[in-house]
């Protein structure tokens, strides 16, 4: 028997009904619009992209090279172990290649870890105003997501530490935390594991380690070094998530990685799908990885980007730019940002608006390369104003 639905709410509704309720009642992630659309729809030229906290000294030429060495293999499948990578990269993290996996991004590795080790009856646990992934990922299995209080400054670890019980199975933290800045003290990081139930994972997103390695006057947990010392006790309960998006430059590419005990890596090994992570992204992340000139110019440039705008930023009536240990300010602007976003846009400052975070008077600014910080910053300054 054919299926005939000529009236569009009729088909809209059935189609709906295919889903299970935890996936109809989603709210996807909302990605910004490519520059270029941005400047047709308004009309304008020019425009500066400092939503997405990308590196604006751009990808690692190293990689460069070494993404137009390899073109001529893509008609072969990628290396599914990432055997060359995950070597290099134990031997730069000090840990063994079975303590390393590769993902498509460090979000990739993320929901593979909700998939593997988070059951129906199970929650996923993690403060507010952290990554939207942190919530997408336990929503799009169907698990549970407690939200903890915190505030741009910090996370609530007393809240924290009350939430967590029999049912907790992940605990997910960004430091720096993406949007906030914030960050996690070691203090804090070692109250947590204290404290964490002992069948639950702390996963700790490191995504922007690089930049906030550039503060040593700044108290943050080292997740590579909690996590070592963890390991070499006999605790295998912390998973360490980075990524070559961000201070690599290499966020096309899509290479994120997890460090964590081999016995953690392998149930994610039963979740993966197979050939995810391409071989342009692989080749790329290897020699990208050495590039450690451009690693330290990104993060000199990030720590000079950060003090500028939270300096001149921060003077405007009614303006908190909030701490950050990355390569993005966190603006309380006082007042309903979306307005304000919008005549950013006109103006050719695409930011980003943070009231799907939960902080509906801010925005999320990222730094930009010189001279383009000098506009983002004057552009702002007018449109905040008093």
């Amino acid at each position: 028997m054919r299926l005939r639905l000529d009236d569009p709410a009729k088909a809209a509704a059935w189609l709906a009904e295919l889903a299970p309720v935890h996936v109809r009642t989603l709210d996807a992630y909302q990605p910004g619009k490519p520059i270029e659309e941005l400047e047709r729809e308004l009309g304008i030229t020019g425009a500066i992209k400092v939503a997405s906290n990308e590196n604006p000294l751009g990808p690692s030429p190293r990689a460069v090279a070494a993404i137009q060495g390899a073109v001529q293999s893509i008609n072969l499948y990628p290396d599914a172990a990432s055997f060359a990578l995950r070597r290099a990269l134990a031997v730069k993290l000090g840990v063994s290649e079975h303590e390393v996996a590769i993902g498509a991004g460090s979000n990739d590795l993320l929901y593979q870890l909700v998939l593997a080790l988070v059951g129906p009856e199970q929650e996923v646990v993690s403060p507010a105003f952290g990554f939207l992934s942190y919530r997408l990922a336990a929503q799009v299995a169907g698990r549970p997501f407690v939200a903890t209080p915190a505030t741009p400054d910090a996370p609530d670890v007393d809240a924290l530490v009350a939430v967590m019980g029999p049912r907790t199975r992940l605990v997910v933290i960004g430091t720096p935390n993406n949007p906030t800045g914030s960050v996690l003290t070691r203090i804090q990081a070692a109250r947590i594991l204290e404290a964490l139930p002992e069948h639950a994972l702390l996963v700790i997103d490191e995504a922007y380690a690089e930049y906030a390695a550039a503060w040593p006057d700044v108290d943050h947990v080292d997740g590579l070094a909690f996590l070592r010392e963890a390991l070499a006790e006999g605790d295998p309960r912390i998973v360490l998530l980075r990524t070559f998006s961000k201070i690599y430059g290499l966020a096309a590419m899509r290479v994120g990685y997890a460090v964590a005990h081999a016995g953690v890596l392998d149930l994610l090994g039963r979740v993966v799908r197979t050939f995810h992570v391409g071989t342009l992204g692989q080749v790329a992340a290897l020699a990208a990885l050495d590039d450690t000139d451009h690693v330290a110019r990104s993060a000199a440039l990030g720590r000079r980007g950060i003090e500028r705008m939270r300096a001149e930023l921060g003077k405007i009536a009614g303006v908190t730019a909030y701490p950050s240990l990355s390569n993005f300010v966190l603006l309380d602007v006082g007042r309903p940002s979306a307005p304000l976003y919008d005549r950013l846009l006109k103006k050719g400052v695409i930011v980003r608006p943070m009231a799907a975070w939960g902080l509906p008077n801010c925005l999320r600014v990222s730094i930009a390369a010189e001279p383009e910080l000098d506009r983002v910053i004057a552009t702002l300054a007018e449109v905040l104003a008093p």
